[in-house]
């Protein structure tokens, strides 16, 4: 059932230009599992996810590279030291929750931008706001594109499709950031336990994000699309928080 519930995430959110990090630790800790495995298995899944989405996002033309540089500049680092942080499990959830409840709310009330940029993009507050981003999807092993997309939309920072081709490449680079940071902090034990674990999951998210990769959903129906991701995800971080 975890399976397919990834397939199902997988699918959904690679049509429209998200890996399903988020989606995917909630699955994982509302199962049962071990917080320091979480991430461990949630951020392979992504970065299989995002990888199909990063190649499709370049393959269409989407991807701008001078736009995207300064905030991978900050990001990557940033999320390789979340990625080391020790975390309590209690402490782990309680951030998890926050974030999911926090990137829910900004996809439930993100607003659409149009094709022309209507505010000046500044290096320098890309290079801020990929640092933080990235240094908090390191610690809790989410690749940050859930919270960087809403960002970019409320600031009309370039057209839909952009954005979305940007925030593919944002969740690969801090996903295997992050996961490196995890690694060396968890051991090779914790590392190879985690992948025979996962490694159904990451069959059913190759099957899932191949599919959604190939029919990307724009206009309205990707808006209601986010909006009931927001729903879902808003609820299981107020579960987390509230149990």
């Amino acid at each position: 059932m975890l399976a397919f519930g990834f397939f199902i995430v997988a699918m959904v959110y690679s049509a429209v230009g998200f890996g399903g990090g988020s989606t995917y630790i909630a699955l994982l800790a509302l199962s049962g599992q071990p917080a320091e495995l979480i991430p461990l298995i949630a951020l392979p899944c992504n970065i299989l996810v995002v990888t199909i989405g990063s190649y499709f996002a370049v393959h269409r033309r989407h991807f701008d590279w001078q736009l995207s540089i300064p905030f991978f500049i900050t990001s990557v680092p940033m999320a390789f030291f979340g990625g080391l942080i020790e975390l309590e499990a209690t402490l782990y959830f309680v951030l998890l929750g926050l974030s999911l409840v926090v990137a829910g709310m900004s996809l439930l009330f993100r607003t659409a931008p149009t094709d022309v940029s209507a505010v000046p993009r500044s290096r320098r507050l890309a290079a801020v706001i990929g640092g933080g981003l990235g240094f908090l999807s390191g610690m809790v092993g989410i690749g940050g594109g859930i919270f960087l997309a809403p960002v970019l939309h409320h600031l009309r920072w370039a057209s839909s499709k952009t954005i979305a081709a940007l925030c593919s490449f944002f969740i690969l680079i801090n996903s295997l950031s992050g996961l490196a940071g995890q690694v060396l902090k968890t051991g090779s034990k914790a590392a190879i336990l985690a992948s025979t674990y996962g490694a159904p999951l990451l069959l059913a998210v190759a099957v899932g994000g191949i599919l959604g990769g190939r029919f990307v959903i724009e206009g309205v129906a990707n808006q209601r699309i986010a909006e009931l991701t927001g729903l879902l995800v808003l609820i299981v971080g107020i579960r987390m928080l509230w149990f």
